[in-house]
């Protein structure tokens, strides 16, 4: 019997009455997962492996995939009709394309941990996208002009290289938009941060 304390990051329903259930697991990384019966309303995990939730699971690995046993809930998002769903989604396609099965990163699940346990809004979710990319590799600090590699006033964005540009650069060259003082609330970003992710997608 093994043990994992996992987030679950997609549900595919099998058979009449079980799921298949991928899950990002603190020591395990990203691996799938039988659940049977969990579709069945008096199942005593179907309230604890929602998608999301974190839970710490026994399960039985044999021939095939393991095959969840037990399940104690930790935590579940508060899913308020208030909350932007473009953010969850945000939250499962990164974590569905990137990471790697059979991979353990603890400091990504640590960073996952602390958005799913505060407001998921976009300020939130955004940092943790770019804190993501990072620790796997695909982006470097926001720290510097990508023109010129200056560290001051770098007051704007160019979603086409995604970098800062300093208003020197800016001015010599008038490529970007000004940014809010807090890029990761910014719509520009965002929407530059949906496609830059797409694109490394596209790539891999």
């Amino acid at each position: 019997m093994s043990r994992d304390v996992v987030t679950v990051i997609k549900s595919v329903n099998f058979s009449e009455a079980d799921k298949i259930l991928t899950v990002f697991g603190k020591y395990n990384g990203k691996f799938a997962i039988i659940a049977k019966g969990i579709r069945k309303i008096k199942s005593k995990n179907r309230g604890n492996m929602q998608t999301l939730s974190t839970s710490d699971i026994s399960y039985y690995e044999g021939k095939g995939l393991p095959i969840l046993t037990e399940s104690q809930l930790i935590h579940m998002p508060e899913f308020t009709p208030r909350m932007n769903t473009d953010n969850i989604e945000r939250i499962l396609y990164i974590l569905n394309k990137f990471l790697v099965e059979g991979d353990s990163n603890q400091r990504v699940f640590r960073l996952l941990q602390s958005v799913m346990t505060s407001d998921i809004d976009t300020e939130r979710v955004n940092k943790f996208r770019v804190q993501l990319l990072k620790e796997l590799g695909f982006l470097q600090e926001f720290d510097k002009c990508e023109s010129c590699g200056g560290e001051d006033k770098l007051e704007f964005f160019d979603s086409n290289i995604f970098g800062l540009i300093c208003k020197s650069c800016y001015t010599k060259s008038s490529k970007g938009v000004k940014l809010s003082s807090n890029i990761y609330r910014d719509s520009v970003f965002t929407e530059s941060l949906d496609k830059y992710i797409k694109k490394i997608v596209d790539e891999i």
